[in-house]
């Protein structure tokens, strides 16, 4: 009787050792199982921080103080920025600048001012260098959209598809552009003219062409990898195809002069709200 205690004992003892071993080979693969799901589900719902920036310096030539030239009543880095604001998107919006004014203006606006330093707010600096000076600040932006105000007819339509673009449709790189359909020439290197993009004897109509896209400079989504890599594009690439009649850029008096002409006609009509607002403000 005692050896068959004995026997059972030692069979329970096997099958305890056993039941044992299993548990402590299945918890790594557990915990292993449960950090890659976690990290799987963390992936599938993580969104990428994306901040809108206005590059604002404020010693510009062409027109002098040009971020704060005026059109319906309202300046164009309010324009835009009310443009962002209804874009609704962007985690932060900033306005870099070396100006008082113009960072006084950004504030009335909600946004946020990033003090710009006097050697990427000269004449000479890209506005790549102000963009890396801002990214060296902040160092979880993922995704850069960097916004022109001079662009005075931008919509929130076309800021929403770039930044769905670039978020979810993964392009590293989203840009703002005009199609356009005009037969160019440029000179050889022994001086001559020759035709740029087309051939002269087959010169395309315009129908039957779908034309070229040329950079307006309204908005550059760039991901920070493009920006620590000294480049505004690159990767997979995008384009926000913008209307001619919305493409203007302000850099003359002769655009300026334009672009108040066009906004009458290009702005939607402002609500009872937003005119009591208006008037409020211009009191």
């Amino acid at each position: 009787m005692t050896v068959r205690n004995s026997h059972w004992v030692a069979l329970f003892s096997q099958l305890f050792v056993l039941s044992a071993s299993v548990v402590l080979f299945m918890i790594p693969i557990y915990l292993l199982w449960s950090h890659i799901t976690y990290e799987q589900n963390h992936l599938s719902n993580y969104k990428p921080h994306v901040v809108a920036l206005i590059l604002a310096r404020g010693g510009s030539k062409g027109i002098p103080r040009k971020n704060l030239a005026i059109i319906q009543n309202t300046t164009l880095l309010r324009r835009s920025l009310d443009t962002i604001n209804d874009c609704g998107l962007f985690h932060d919006v900033w306005v870099s600048t070396d100006d008082k004014e113009i960072a006084a203006e950004a504030e009335l606006a909600g946004a946020k001012v990033f003090h710009r330093s006097a050697e990427t707010a000269s004449d000479k600096a890209t506005s790549l260098s102000a963009v890396k000076e801002f990214s060296m600040y902040h160092q979880k932006v993922d995704i850069f959209a960097i916004i022109q105000c001079t662009s005075p007819f931008m919509t929130a339509e076309y800021l929403t598809r770039a930044y769905k673009m670039a978020v979810y449709q993964k392009f590293e790189s989203v840009f703002s552009v005009t199609r356009s359909h005009k037969l160019r020439w440029k000179l050889g290197s022994d001086g001559q003219l020759q035709p740029s993009n087309f051939d002269v004897s087959k010169r395309p109509r315009r129908q039957d062409w779908d034309g070229e896209y040329v950079e307006n400079g309204m908005f550059y989504f760039a991901h920070k990898n493009l920006i620590v890599n000294n480049k505004l594009q690159g990767g997979k690439l995008g384009v926000v195809v913008i209307p001619m009649n919305r493409s203007l850029e302000i850099d003359t008096q002769f655009d300026l002069q334009a672009a108040r002409l066009l906004a009458p006609l290009l702005d939607k009509p402002k609500n009872v709200t937003d005119r009591i607002k208006e008037i409020a403000k211009n009191s």
